[in-house]
């Protein structure tokens, strides 16, 4: 692994992993803002800024920038998350030159016009309704208003519809020009590339490029436990629990990593080899860590239909209770350190995998490690860390608890969440 990293004049880091043996590369602008730091009165222009600079440019149609990529083979995109915006491409080495031309205009020029904003306005309208229909997506949302009940951290990336459709083109402006400022961006780019091309293309292109940071204030978040029902006319019984997990730079984050892969994290874990392939009871059940700089979640989800609901949450309860009493046995805990060891080293034949990562690393700690030193940290982590992780995490007193579909309060196996 051949990774550099250079400073720009202006504060943008640049990051880059040479890959000699593939023909592609990956080119991200990540940017250090998110859902998380609109005001309460621009909840989701995060997400609606991450359209609209596709839809035209200076220079450029949003047609144009579509013909442009399209027409040497590539692929272009952008995503919102709870506290970055990416926007990437993967074009084959010859064509490095038009991807960060493309990203880099997209960024500098984007026009906002009126009549672009009210169109793309209804698109996210329709995307916000798209996730009312999908339950498995919907109950994330939901589960996040509850347990980060009154912080950004609990509102919808994409926002809500009432809040979204005020925005102007003057406050859309306003939020872009103030958080998408040169010291919160970071540039990653993995593939058959030299550093020093990398560098060269994006200094001229960010040349005069100077923007002020503004200051931010906020709050770190606090679990907010409790069971919730939302009712809706749906097929199946949707179901999240969450507890407390770690912030993602956490020295106890690998303890973590391998105790959510004993929990659901795999086919061979605890959750899915008793729910499913036992019991029979779901087709999807599993167990995930959200993170945070500051805060973090280990969540289980299943699906399952309405008459089994109770039984699925004893048989999760019976499974997470079952961890506290009598820990993690050893081969489960050498199988999830093979299992991370394998989904890591196989992330390394994907150049925007390896994109994705150095930047996370890069947002994350200032620096990168190697694969060999994640690998190492893995294998290093003692029985007894994931052990610690236990009854910190699994604490019952700390649960939240989401289910949504055709059920009530009633159809709750209550007695199972008493001391």
């Amino acid at each position: 692994m051949t990774c550099r990293k250079t400073l720009l004049p202006n504060g943008v880091r640049i990051v880059t992993d040479a890959i000699p043996h593939v023909r592609s590369v990956a080119v991200g602008i990540w940017v250090e803002t998110g859902s998380r730091v609109e005001p309460d009165d621009r909840g989701g222009i995060s997400h609606l800024i991450e359209h609209l600079v596709f839809k035209g440019t200076a220079t450029r149609s949003a047609e144009a920038i579509a013909v442009a990529i399209d027409s040497v083979g590539g692929q272009m995109d952008a995503f919102t998350a709870k506290e970055h915006t990416c926007f990437y491409v993967t074009v084959l080495d010859e064509h490095l030159g038009l991807g960060v031309d493309l990203l880099i205009d997209i960024l500098r020029n984007p026009l906002f016009a009126p009549p672009d904003i009210e169109r793309e306005k209804a698109v996210v309208s329709q995307e916000i309704r798209m996730v009312e229909d999908t339950p498995d997506d919907l109950i994330h949302d939901l589960f996040a208003e509850q347990i980060w009940s009154g912080h950004p951290l609990g509102r919808p990336i994409l926002g809500r519809w009432d809040v979204v459709q005020g925005f102007g083109s003057d406050t859309i402006r306003e939020h872009f020009e103030g958080e998408y400022v040169p010291p919160r961006i970071v540039v990653a780019a993995a593939g058959h590339l030299e550093h020093e091309r990398v560098v060269d293309l994006f200094a001229a292109g960010f040349e005069g490029f100077d923007r002020p940071v503004r200051e931010r204030r906020g709050v770190p978040p606090t679990v907010q436990p409790g069971v919730h029902v939302v009712a809706k006319p749906l097929e199946q019984v949707h179901l999240v629990m969450g507890f407390p997990g770690a912030p993602e730079t956490a020295p106890e984050r690998y303890a973590l990593y391998l105790l959510n892969d004993v929990i659901g994290g795999s086919m061979s874990s605890r959750l899915f080899q008793e729910v499913r392939e036992r019991q029979g009871l779901a087709y999807s059940v599993h167990s995930g860590l959200q993170s945070y700089h500051d805060t973090g979640i280990l969540y289980v989800y299943a699906g399952t239909d309405a008459g089994n609901f109770g039984k699925v949450v004893r048989a999760l309860m019976k499974e997470l209770r079952g961890l506290q009493k009598d820990g993690v046995r050893a081969d489960e805990l050498a199988r999830s350190k093979e299992h991370l060891k394998g989904n890591l080293m196989l992330s390394l034949e994907s150049t925007s995998s390896r994109m994705n990562r150095l930047a996370r690393q890069e947002l994350r700690f200032g620096s990168f490690a190697s694969l060999d030193e994640l690998l190492e940290r893995v294998a290093q982590v003692r029985p007894d860390e994931v052990a610690a992780q236990i009854p910190r995490v699994l604490d019952e007193e700390q649960l939240t608890l989401l289910a949504l579909g055709p059920i009530d309060r009633r159809n709750l196996p209550r007695e199972l969440f008493r001391s």
